[in-house]
């Protein structure tokens, strides 16, 4: 029996091997690391885009003035509200809050430095309404540059 290996596309892993199966001599799965496959890459790709609308909307509504900036480093960077209240030890009724310009206005120090470390930016930039890229984007472009 022939060796069966599914169709390989190195997509959205940027080169690193992802783990799948293949079906050996024996008719049996064996695990095997490759760049990907195919439909894999296209729904991640997919995926993707739907994030980036979700960030490009929520820099709209902090331009805008509808939202404080915790919102976009909120959606930038892939949480939800209980998340963010859970990272940072508040509840989510105060987390909801922070998110409206008029109370974000009003945060302390402490509460600012604690979004800051979460997100990687500084009290500056959160008290400013800075928007910069998300802590995923930011460690992807600083591991490129080390290689």
């Amino acid at each position: 029996m022939e060796k069966h290996t599914p169709p390989s596309d190195n997509g959205i892993t940027d080169g690193v091997d992802i783990v799948g199966y293949k079906v050996n001599d024996e008719g049996k799965y064996d695990l095997v690391s490759g760049p990907g496959w195919q439909p894999v890459n296209i729904v991640n790709r997919q995926a993707w885009r739907e994030i980036e609308k979700h960030i490009e909307r929520s820099k709209r509504k902090v331009t805008s003035g509808r939202v404080s900036c915790l919102h976009y480093y909120m959606i930038a960077n892939q949480m939800d509200i209980g998340l963010l209240a859970a990272y940072t030890n508040q509840s989510r009724l105060r987390v909801r809050l922070h998110l409206l310009p008029f109370f974000f206005k009003r945060l302390g120090s402490s509460t600012l430095k604690k979004y800051g470390n979460l997100f990687q930016v500084s009290m500056d930039d959160l008290k400013n309404g800075r928007l910069k890229p998300p802590v995923y984007e930011t460690a992807g472009r600083e591991q490129r540059s080390h290689d």
